[in-house]
């Protein structure tokens, strides 16, 4: 079984394409209990994992999710072959070592890690955008052969760190920005709707993989502020009418969502 995260489409091409790869399942993390969840896994079984890196670091709410799983299965946890897979436009910083140290909490001893870079989707911070449309095409394309790889190798069981793009000040990034990151900017306070533009279609709440924006039909979208957003900018996004701003960082920005998804 693969479990994963994902807010605009990246990290759900990766799972699909793995599990495709591998003739195995792709669960959405999303739409399982995030404070505690049992998982059952056949003798034998491979356990998968795939997130997207937000702030060099896994989103919060799939670190809420391993810190509640459990996993039953005939295979001895030194036995089970488990791999991680995280996206980034960039640099994945120290956000592997994170989820591996989650993991471990749980008593999921993680055997193989590997990245994707993907076509950026943060827009949150003044100097950070979506790719050109070149990059974006250059990045999925890119993609295509670094997941055979990745499909290879969790075929053969291998062990190890397959990591591309740690970048050259990880425990900067993962650990002074990140914190700054998870405490200033993981948060719905900032997003709004600028209303002459919103058709009140209600797309936004729909994406939203936390469920964070209340919508009535034809009615404005609200969100909740009930500390569940993971600022994905799924709703951003997803937005036709580029109606949704997260204060005015994203004024003039792009939009990205995984090809698939459009």
């Amino acid at each position: 079984m693969i479990l994963y995260l994902s807010g605009t489409g990246n990290t759900k091409y990766v799972a699909e394409t793995l599990a495709a790869a591998l003739r195995d399942r792709a669960v959405d993390v999303a739409t399982l209990p995030a404070d505690g969840f049992t998982l059952e896994l056949e003798k034998g079984e491979t356990l998968g994992f795939c997130f997207p890196v937000h702030g060099w670091r896994p989103p919060q709410l799939m670190r809420r999710f391993m810190n509640g799983i459990k996993v039953r299965t005939e295979t001895s946890s030194e036995a089970m072959y488990t791999f991680v897979v995280c996206t980034a436009g960039d640099t994945v910083g120290e956000a592997i070592d994170v989820f591996i140290s989650d993991a471990a909490k749980s008593g999921i001893k993680v055997n193989a890690a590997f990245d994707v870079k993907m076509p950026n989707t943060y827009v949150g911070l003044p100097f950070m955008d979506v790719d050109g449309k070149e990059v974006e095409r250059e990045k999925i394309k890119a993609s295509v052969g670094r997941l055979a790889f990745v499909g290879t190798e969790i075929k053969k069981k291998t062990e190890g760190r397959f990591l591309n793009y740690v970048g050259k000040w990880p425990r900067i990034n993962s650990r002074l920005l990140g914190s700054v990151f998870v405490g200033k900017l993981v948060t719905d306070r900032y997003f709004r709707v600028d209303e002459t533009a919103c058709i009140k279609c209600g797309k936004c709440a729909t994406v939203c993989p936390v469920a964070d924006i209340e919508y009535t039909k034809g009615e404005f979208p609200q969100w909740k502020h009930n500390k569940k957003c993971m600022t994905c900018f799924a709703c951003y996004h997803s937005c036709k009418k580029h109606a949704i701003q997260y204060g005015w960082m994203t004024r003039g920005k792009g939009q990205y969502q995984f090809p698939v998804n459009r």
